[in-house]
């Protein structure tokens, strides 16, 4: 049976820098399309210059031919942008600042254009890399957009820009959906677009993704986040520990140094004993982060595919399970501002240890490494906790 299909269309906009989050756009897209896009009888386009332009000439400048191959009907902008701002333009600073300036124009005509917008925090491979007038140019495009009232994020690696695309695309595509005039007007002037006839099944999917069930998802949701809380667990144990082994070391230090004449070997054997523990401690964090970040990011990656194939019409069917997630999710959140708290105390407790032997001074500087990854590891997940909490 033949099915009508609403098309949304979204453009892609960044300097070349971002080719490879690009790429991944246009594979959440597609996943977006079995999933989420199914169940709305509806198909996510992507546009990008490298896919819908081509080369041309023009009377007025090079820009403006990507401006005409693209057109102003998509319905949502996505501009990115890391460590170049792009080339100027007769009308802007770069493409992409011409690209969203229009998509701005659009919204404020009355049209329901939708805009998302990602700044990559990720810092270069090699300070080389660096161009402190493109950075420059970056940061004042960041004060505009907070002067306008327009909303950007971060993002600082490919997983989490996929996850932040599964929220956020969706709950766009949703407003668009309840605003509904943008559709009906654009239907009306162009059916052969955007209200085509299309059959049911429309999707290719892989194989694995085909025979995942509901079931599947709820398994994976709950394996997830059981490991992400193990691991969250495991590191505050091991904080414990490394405080009470390095409090009793600082004692006995203490002790022994007030002796008349202190041995220095003995001196030095605590310190590297103290290094040691140091070592073991970055050791756990290396360990157990990823294993707290990746499956905690993967289970909300698994919690927001669940999601997007829930509709209006069988949600009542998923209450229970729903709300089970909730209430999961909401357990470890809670856990999350302590262990900020407490592994932000302690760090700053390592930075007061005292610069007096060579062994002590480079376990100390690679903790301080391993505890600011996790520090900021901790503070994106309960980020993410926020946001998957109000899609749930």
């Amino acid at each position: 049976m033949a099915k009508k299909i609403t098309q949304y269309s979204i453009f892609v906009s960044s300097p070349q820098d971002l080719e490879t989050e690009r790429a991944e756009i246009s594979n959440i897209i597609a996943e977006l399309n079995i999933t989420y896009a199914m169940r709305k009888l509806a198909n996510i386009e992507v546009l990008k210059w490298e896919t819908h332009s081509a080369p041309g000439i023009s009377e007025t400048y090079t820009q403006d031919i990507i401006n005409h191959d693209i057109g102003e009907e998509y319905d949502i902008f996505i501009g990115m942008l890391w460590q170049k701002f792009g080339t100027k333009t007769d009308v802007a600073n770069s493409g992409t600042e011409e690209e969203f300036l229009k998509a701005v124009e659009r919204f404020k005509s009355g049209e329901k254009i939708q805009i998302l917008f990602y700044f990559k925090t990720t810092p270069p491979i090699s300070l080389d890399q660096l161009n402190l007038e493109e950075l420059g140019k970056i940061q004042s495009f960041k004060e505009y957009l907070k002067m306008n009232n327009i909303l950007y994020g971060n993002f600082n690696s490919l997983e989490d820009l996929q996850t932040k695309l599964r929220l956020h695309i969706p709950k766009r595509i949703d407003e668009i959906i309840g605003k509904g005039d943008l559709k009906e007007t654009k239907q009306s002037q162009t059916p052969s677009k955007d209200s085509a006839i299309i059959p049911s099944i429309i999707y290719a999917q892989d194989e694995d993704e085909e025979d995942l069930g509901l079931i599947d998802f709820i398994y994976q949701f709950e394996d997830f986040l059981a490991d992400s809380n193990l691991a969250l667990v495991n590191i505050s144990e091991s904080t414990k520990r490394i405080g009470e082994d390095l409090t009793e070391k600082a004692e006995e230090i203490t002790r022994i140094s007030k002796y008349p004449n202190p041995n220095k070997n003995v001196v030095i054997e605590y310190f590297k004993r103290s290094a040691k523990s140091l070592n073991t401690f970055s050791d756990r964090l290396e360990l157990e982060t990823p294993n707290f970040y990746d499956n905690f990011e993967e289970a909300i990656n698994v919690g927001l595919r669940y999601l997007n194939i829930i509709d209006k019409d069988n949600i009542e069917d998923h209450h229970d399970t729903l709300h089970s997630n909730y209430e999961a999710v909401s357990d470890l959140k809670k856990q999350i501002p302590s262990a900020i708290e407490g592994m932000t105390g302690f760090y700053e407790e390592i930075k007061k240890l005292p610069n007096m032997q060579s062994n002590l001074n480079k376990a100390k500087r690679r903790l301080l490494i391993k505890m600011e990854d996790l520090i900021f590891k901790l503070k994106k997940s309960y980020e993410l906790t926020n946001e998957f909490q109000g899609q749930l």
